[in-house]
């Protein structure tokens, strides 16, 4: 695990460690979530133990605010699905907004400068992203930066579209 804590600014918003009185706010999301963004709502003890190490890279995990004028307007973070436990090199992305946040082009804003770091300072071979069918906009947001579709995996026994980012994300 690195000492500082991962902060990545790019465009508009800032990537960095969420702060314990938005950990609240995350959990109330994580429940609220509708299925095509949340596949099983985790263990609440597990997932606020995750995200009070917040900005810090363990294991492939890291989780991070995005933030926008120093206010958290959703979530990025990389983790390990189970079939990519072998695979230390290739890291998935999950990303979600608040709704207020969404259409303002943040999300492509995180998701470029989050993948260009893991590339760049995480020594990434592959960036891999999962987004429901029904995802349209995910897709849309993939599809503009570059990613490919790959295909189809099941994960948590349900079918996720697989994008893989390209090798040099393409920046703003």
């Amino acid at each position: 695990m690195q000492s500082e804590p991962v902060t990545i600014t790019a465009g508009n918003v800032a990537l960095r460690p969420l702060r314990p009185e938005e950990i609240d706010a995350e959990w109330a999301a994580m429940v609220a979530g509708d299925d095509v963004a949340v596949n099983v709502v985790p263990d609440e003890a597990t997932f606020r133990a995750r995200l009070e190490r917040s900005g810090q890279m363990l294991d492939g995990w890291l989780d991070l605010a995005i933030d926008v004028s120093g206010h958290a307007v959703g979530r990025i973070q990389t983790f390990v699905p189970a079939d990519r436990v072998d695979e230390p090199s290739t890291f998935n992305i999950g990303i979600g907004l608040h709704p207020p946040a969404r259409g303002h082009g943040y999300a492509a804003e995180a998701l470029d400068a989050f993948s260009r770091w893991l590339f760049e300072s995480c020594g990434a071979a592959r960036v891999e992203g999962r987004t429901d069918e029904r995802n349209q906009a995910m897709q849309r947001v993939f599809t503009r930066l570059g990613w490919t579709q790959d295909g189809r995996v099941v994960d948590g026994g349900r079918e996720w579209l697989l994008f893989t980012a390209p090798e040099h994300p393409r920046g703003h």
